[in-house]
């Protein structure tokens, strides 16, 4: 039986799979994305965008219709993050403030939007770029590696490539059947995410909030909001034995209707998904022509909402090094930064996240024993009061695609929240404001681009040009002398900086280096 063949084959249409295969559209590089379920999500997930995954979607042209329909819940000064206390309208532990959503260290805010919008509006952007590439109701199976070509097979249809992507979330098969392990803290809890419908907007003047925690006596519930109004989900915790079938619509709501303290407003239960909170990093993010990225590769915990932005940045790594290898124009060797590259990062992340998950367990730990004190003074101290830029623009790359300038690392008290803008390579190029008003970040991809301090290079075809006068804060801001120039790679990071004006073909050799690594 004949293959249909494909350059590269994604498995999974979520989020990260579908920003994947944008990113390929944008750089005509063909694919095909494989989903088994029959449509986008209906089911609100992933909820936060960080000001990097904001820039990355502004990259891509689709941060409008992203942020527009969401732009209340993030420049509202009402609202604030958290929100724990003994209802909806009983007593008040302490909250937790939504700060900084906009910095002048980027030209976007962290924002909330529900994944059920941010898949409807990367999957919109696809369709216009490349129609028809998202297959619907296909489950991969059978994924082999056949000497320069990737087999499986899919609606009973024989398909080979060149490249596999798997982004076919945690509980994705393509992972456990290459027999990739996983490192992380295990099994943390049961849950159902239930999304229901009630008009409790009018109810919370003052207390309008992203998150809203009931710790009592009787119920500890996890609500958050997906509109800022009407629409809802609980994060309700399964005790050990309970399964959901123990807990039809019927019963959900009226422990909605209870813990909230509203128990007159109707609530209509819309969808209930179950999921387990198991934080985990894969120990590979590649096998051979098979690679992992969004939840196949890291999981992470809820607490700091970074699951979706993590394997967001992931494709963005990955996009730009397989469409060099695709078009010949890099190495296959240059594959290998990839999980060089992000499974440090997302380590890095899941220590965080973890870090965060372990205060909530704490202050739900002081509330089941009923130590109100102590829940105040844990809340009080929570360690996502703060700007968290640095877990948000401040990761770096020690080692990858990349030439070392030897600087060291900038020194940070707290790596979450402390960011100091540099361009040591490894490092996420800096953004400023132009003299026309756009970022920096807005000359990036999707080819590499040669910054230079007030002398500018020469042309060379394998990237863009910018030469920044000297009244410009590129030069202090990326560490530079007259002269001096810095080369940033398509996914916005410094791949190499020359203090100092280079030596003549320096560009060219770093460039080859990057593309073509031992």
């Amino acid at each position: 039986m004949s293959s249909t063949h494909t350059s590269v084959a994604i498995v999974g249409g979520g989020p990260c799979g579908l920003a994947l295969a944008l990113q390929f559209a944008r750089r005509n590089l063909p694919c095909v994305v494989f989903e088994k379920k029959p449509g986008l999500s209906t089911h609100p997930k992933a909820m936060g965008i960080s000001r990097r995954s904001a820039e990355i979607f502004r990259q891509l042209g689709i941060l409008k219709p992203l942020y527009e329909p969401c732009r209340h819940m993030t420049e509202d000064p009402e609202v604030c993050l958290t929100v724990f206390a003994r209802s909806f309208t009983g007593e008040e532990w302490g909250r937790i403030p939504l700060t900084e959503s906009f910095s002048p260290h980027s030209p976007e805010p962290a924002f909330h939007c529900p994944q059920t919008l941010t898949e409807r509006v990367i999957y919109d952007a696809l369709e216009k770029a490349a129609p028809g590439c998202v297959r619907f109701n296909q489950t991969v199976t059978g994924v082999k590696t056949a000497g320069d070509r990737v087999e499986f097979r899919a609606a009973d249809q024989s398909w080979t490539a060149d490249w596999l992507v798997a982004a076919d979330g945690a509980g994705g098969q393509i992972r456990h059947e290459l027999q990739v392990e996983s490192d992380g803290p295990g099994d943390m809890g049961h849950f159902l995410n239930v999304y229901f419908r009630v008009a409790y907007g009018p109810h919370l003047k003052g207390r309008r909030s992203v998150l809203f925690n009931v710790l009592s006596e009787a119920n500890i519930e996890f609500f958050v909001t997906v509109n800022g109004d009407d629409l809802w989900l609980m994060h309700h915790f399964l005790q050990p034995g309970e399964t959901a079938a123990d807990f039809p619509a019927e019963k959900l709501a009226a422990i909605i209707r209870q813990s909230t303290g509203l128990p007159g407003v109707p609530v209509a239960v819309l969808s209930i998904s179950p999921w387990v909170m198991s934080p985990k990093v894969s120990r590979q993010f590649r096998v051979g022509r098979i690679f992992f990225t969004g939840d196949a590769a890291a999981r992470m915990s809820p607490a700091g909402g970074l699951g979706l932005n993590t394997g967001l940045q992931s494709t963005h790594n990955l996009a730009w090094k397989l469409a060099a290898v695709v078009r010949g124009n890099a190495s296959p060797a240059l594959l290998g930064t990839y999980e060089r590259e992000r499974r440090g990062a997302a380590l890095w992340t899941l220590e965080n996240t973890n870090r965060n998950a372990g205060e909530i367990f704490a202050i739900v730990q002081a509330a089941i024993k009923q130590d109100w004190p102590a829940v105040r003074a844990l809340i009080a101290k929570n360690g996502r009061a703060g700007s968290r830029l640095g877990i948000d623009l401040g990761i770096e790359y020690p080692a990858g695609a990349i030439i070392p300038d030897g600087t060291a690392p900038v020194p940070r008290n707290d790596p979450v929240n402390d960011y100091f803008p540099n361009a040591r390579p490894g490092s996420r190029a800096p953004h400023f404001v132009l003299e026309d008003g756009r970022s920096v970040l807005d000359l990036f991809g999707p080819g590499f681009t040669l910054l230079s301090a007030e002398t500018s290079r020469p042309e060379v075809p394998a990237y863009g040009s910018h030469t920044f006068p000297g009244s410009s804060p590129f030069a202090s801001l990326y560490g530079v002398e007259a002269g001096g120039c810095v080369l940033v790679r398509p996914d916005g990071y410094v791949a190499a900086r020359w203090r100092q004006a280079p030596a003549a073909g320096a560009v060219e050799r770093a460039l080859t280096t990057i593309l073509n690594p031992d």
